[in-house]
């Protein structure tokens, strides 16, 4: 079974680089060595750090938690 810090061959750049990104928001290695594990460089990064943070931004809306209308203001709009 492979190291789970190689990257698989058939990963692009822009999935590495969300990977990369995740690993070094854990914190748990050095930048170079998340870099060197991953075969990306500093402008890999920056290529998809914003695509990364929408990525981001976009599971933290799936998980919030969604505001229930009360009885009244439901009966204004015919929701239910």
């Amino acid at each position: 079974m492979p190291h789970p810090t190689v990257p698989a061959a058939d990963l692009s750049v822009q999935q590495r680089a969300y990977i990369a990104l995740y690993a070094l928001r854990l914190g748990t290695a050095s930048r170079a060595d998340i870099l060197a594990s991953y075969h990306l460089t500093e402008a890999d990064l920056q290529a998809h750090q914003a695509g990364w943070e929408e990525l981001l931004a976009h599971h933290a809306d799936c998980q919030r938690q969604m505001p229930r209308p009360d009885a009244e203001s439901c009966r204004l709009v015919n929701c239910c």
